[in-house]
This record gives C-alpha cells, sequence and structure tokens, in this order.
C-alpha cells in the first residue's frame, strides 16, 4: 500500500516538529509559529548536511537547542496514558514523560537527517483557531512523483503560550496510537515495567506505536 508506506516514511518528521515546536504567546499566529520551527530546524541542519548525515549527536544536538520546551510534553504524557496518568504516582508521571520525550528523540532525530531534501508547506486556509486551541495544516511535499503527505498540527494555549500537544498526518493521531499502544502494555504487564522499558530506550515500543495503522484515534483524554 503505497499511501501507508509514505505515510510511515514521514513519521520521523512530524513527531519531531510536535517535539520541537517553540512556544510563541497566545496571542501570536500559530501557523507562522510551525513554520518557524520548520524553517529553523531545517536550515541549522541543511547547512550541515555532512555532518548531519554521519553525526547523530549533532543532530540530537541541534533538535535540543531547537526550542525543545516548546511542547507540552506533561499535556501529551497525560493524553497519552489516559486514566492511567491519574493512577501513577508523581514520581512515575515525571519519569514517564522524561522517558517518553527521550526515547523519541533517539529513535527519530537522527532519522531527520534522511529528510532534508523535503519540504513542508504551511496550509492557511485549512488552519483554523479558537482561543482554546488551534490547528495548523500542512503538507510534506514528497516529490519524485509521490502524493504530498498532510499533516495537521493541534496547539493549546499553556500558561499564555501556544503548545503543540499533538500531530496527525493522513488522519493517524500519534498520540492516540501511543495510547493505543501503551495502554496494551499497561494492562499486560503495568505502568511501571512500561517506565523502565522507555527509560532504557527501548524504540520497539515507539516503532511499533507509529507503525499501528488504526486511523485516527484521537487525543481526547479518556
Amino acid at each position: 500500500m503505497k499511501w501507508l508506506h509514505e505515510r510511515i516514511l514521514i513519521l520521523p518528521l512530524a513527531l519531531l516538529v510536535l517535539i520541537l515546536a517553540a512556544p510563541a504567546q497566545a496571542e501570536e499566529n500559530p501557523a507562522e509559529l510551525i513554520k518557524q520551527s520548520i524553517d529553523a530546524v531545517y536550515e541549522k541542519l541543511r547547512a550541515n548536511e555532512a555532518r548531519a548525515q554521519e553525526d547523530p549527536d549533532f543532530v540530537i544536538g541541534v533538535i535540543e537547542e531547537e526550542i525543545l520546551p516548546g511542547v507540552d510534553i506533561n499535556g501529551m504524557a497525560r493524553l497519552v496514558l489516559a486514566r492511567h496518568w491519574r493512577d501513577a504516582s508523581s514520581e512515575q508521571q515525571d519519569r514517564f514523560a522524561e522517558a517518553f520525550k527521550n526515547t523519541l528523540l533517539q529513535a527519530y532525530g537522527v532519522q531527520l537527517a534522511d529528510h532534508l531534501d523535503k519540504d513542508v508547506r504551511v496550509i492557511e486556509r485549512r488552519s483554523r483557531q479558537d482561543e482554546r486551541m488551534a490547528v495548523v495544516a500542512t503538507e510534506v511535499v514528497m516529490g519524485s512523483g509521490q502524493s504530498n503527505i498532510q499533516v495537521n498540527y493541534r496547539l493549546r494555549p499553556v500558561n499564555g503560550e501556544w503548545k503543540v500537544f499533538d500531530v496527525e498526518a493522513e488522519g493517524l493521531s500519534f498520540v492516540g496510537n501511543f495510547r493505543t499502544r501503551f495502554n496494551e502494555e499497561i494492562n499486560r504487564d503495568g505502568l511501571e515495567a512500561l517506565i523502565e522499558r522507555l527509560e532504557d530506550g527501548d524504540e520497539a515500543l515507539i516503532e511499533d506505536a507509529v507503525g499501528d495503522v488504526t486511523p485516527d484515534n484521537g487525543a481526547g483524554d479518556r
């Protein structure tokens, strides 16, 4: 299935923009925020493309430097764990959020260097916002005769700043898929076992979640 192959191919880019988006004041334009975040990361990596291809630590360093605090990591972690978040201790909540973020970076950070030939366009006419949430529509230009990938970023104001909390690629909600995959792990082995696997850098957990083809699980808290 060509569309599925293309969607899985672009997951590293979409996930990393979710992690990389810089904070912006709530009165600012979320679409401009996404565009600036993508441009900033691409500009630095394209200027050092040879190093980016050969040095994974350099790529991770660029990612960590370019506005990592701009994502609502705790909010995303809460949505992913859903009801298990309420059952977790504050220590487990903090450990899960940190381990989830780090595993995402390690699993997909170095792959960003393989997508420097892609262009991302913000489609403002399909974007929307109100005081509670913004959806920024983009498309990834694949080239070589391939269909473009539709990617939507969901943001909400946190302490007066717009922050990304979910991303959908071709209808696939990453938060929703992580929630489904991690819920299976927790029901089988418990929350602590899941956290320990993430802390050990088990990238299979992330890869299994984004490889799940279940469409649009949504990002609402359950």
